[in-house]
């Protein structure tokens, strides 16, 4: 490529940017450097046709992310007025709401970056070089045709560690869903065998990577829980898929948005779990907020570490936000960013409560929904925060402040209000579990419960 531009290539230049459907460039130049400023609807596409332009101009341009962002700047040489360079920097767009249609179109174009990665054997230097390669942007585009750049740099920062981690296995299947697939046979083995209401509730893996023919693994998982139903345990399934894992013939990959600046791969359930990696989940030191003042928002968030730091934070709201539901626990690992852990299921969690000698009512309806029920129980649910705020922070004074501010958001927002109740009996009935010790092998057994560890849970690895 030339050294440099001219002026007058440069003006041609923006033109020609112009020129692409959805693009406005909005001039911030300075007496010394010229900078633009580009809005984009697309802005992968955008940066893919921008950097086409100035290949073909023959003009030498480096691309990085923009410090504090994840979009990126062009910037290249410009000749004369003491001009010292230029660059196009991205004005984000509003992105998408995420939604089950979305995560699953991520899903499938992740599940193809890995197939061209481990089995086509391809890498790229910089998500820029990804996006040049023609094949795999036209594979991304045709499962997640709205894919945006930042996702692209997701895929990008997938594709380095599962390099690393697998690229000296052979995977003849790179499997996400759809007939004839592991994923749909699994999926109807554990919720019509075991009686799981979930796929997810015992293996997150959202694709698998497969040594050798589906038919071969199904084969084996038949094998393994043939005879009468009843007879079979799910942990006779678990022995065979960590055997499984551990021969690299079927790996369960669980997807999440990576949380830094590069991807981090951590296994779970792949041998049989031990006493001291119990023991590492326990967590003595509980922190507690359950906001109950006149602003209090939806959740509760608990926070459970050891010494340095090390935990998770789990937030415990509706699974509703807009209107009455039940709870949900989700748990985020300390460090990990915007890498959700995963949800605890709600019937295992009364159970595990149920096991400590505690009850705990999950459904909305057993809760009030109105200021005049919640009149009518003031006393009980007075009696709960007296208990609770003994351990937990509450944000408010004494219990005529909770009374108010609860008949207050029942006039405002009844649902918010009945979720609020709902975290109190459940923290309520946690707390009263005898001794301490016992409360913090609860909160473990919780923790368990949301990342899917633990010998009744199956192997998988998580991309995070």
């Amino acid at each position: 490529m030339a050294a440099s531009a001219s002026l007058a290539e440069l003006a041609e230049l923006l033109d020609d940017i112009e020129k692409i459907k959805g693009v406005s460039v909005e001039d911030k130049s300075t007496t010394r450097t010229k900078k633009y400023i580009l809005s984009a609807a697309d802005r992968m596409e955008v940066s893919s046709k921008i950097h086409e332009i100035l290949d073909k101009k023959r003009i030498r341009y480096v691309s990085a992310v923009k410090s504090g962002s994840s979009f990126p700047t062009t910037t290249f040489v410009v000749d004369g007025d003491k001009v010292k360079g230029a660059s196009f920097q991205y004005k984000p767009t509003k992105k998408p709401a995420a939604d089950a249609k979305t995560t699953l179109m991520q899903e499938k174009a992740s599940t193809y970056v890995f197939e061209r990665v481990l089995k086509d054997n391809v890498t790229w230097t910089s998500v820029e070089a990804m996006m040049k390669d023609k094949k795999t942007m036209e594979g991304i585009k045709d499962v997640y045709p709205t894919v945006q750049f930042e996702w692209l740099e997701v895929f990008w920062k997938q594709h380095v560690t599962m390099f690393k981690e697998f690229s000296n296995s052979q995977w003849d299947v790179f499997d996400h869903s759809g007939t004839g697939s592991f994923m749909d046979y699994i999926t109807d083995v554990v919720v019509k065998t075991f009686g799981i209401s979930k796929k997810d509730n015992w293996d997150p893996a959202d694709m698998w990577l497969i040594r050798g023919s589906v038919k071969k693994i199904t084969d084996a998982v038949d094998k393994t829980i043939e005879g009468s139903k009843g007879t079979q345990t799910i942990e006779e399934l678990n022995s065979l898929m960590r055997s499984l894992y551990q021969d690299r013939k079927l790996v369960g990959v669980s997807l999440k948005k990576i949380s830094g600046g590069q991807a981090k791969w951590e296994e779970f359930n792949v041998k049989g779990l031990t006493l001291d990696e119990i023991d590492d989940y326990n967590f003595p030191n509980v922190e507690t907020k359950i906001r109950l003042d006149e602003s209090m928002s939806q959740d509760t968030v608990v926070k459970l570490t050891k010494s340095g730091g090390k935990g998770y934070k789990f937030q415990i709201k509706g699974n509703n936000s807009t209107g009455f539901s039940n709870l949900k626990w989700e748990a985020t690992q300390i460090g990990a960013g915007a890498a959700r852990g995963g949800k605890a299921q709600v019937d295992q969690v009364v159970q595990l409560l149920s096991d400590a000698g505690q009850s705990f009512e999950k459904a909305n309806g057993k809760y009030p929904k109105t200021r005049d029920e919640f009149k009518a129980r003031e006393k009980e649910f007075v009696g709960m925060y007296k208990r609770v705020s003994k351990h937990a922070e509450t944000e408010t004074r004494n219990e005529e402040e909770f009374t108010a501010n609860i008949e207050g958001l029942f006039l405002d927002k009844p649902h918010v209000a009945n979720a609020k109740l709902i975290q109190l009996a459940f923290l309520d009935a946690v707390y009263k579990i005898t001794p301490k010790k016992k409360q913090e092998e609860v909160w473990t057994d919780i923790v368990f419960l949301a990342i899917k560890k633990g010998n009744k849970f199956g192997p998988f690895g998580k991309l995070y």
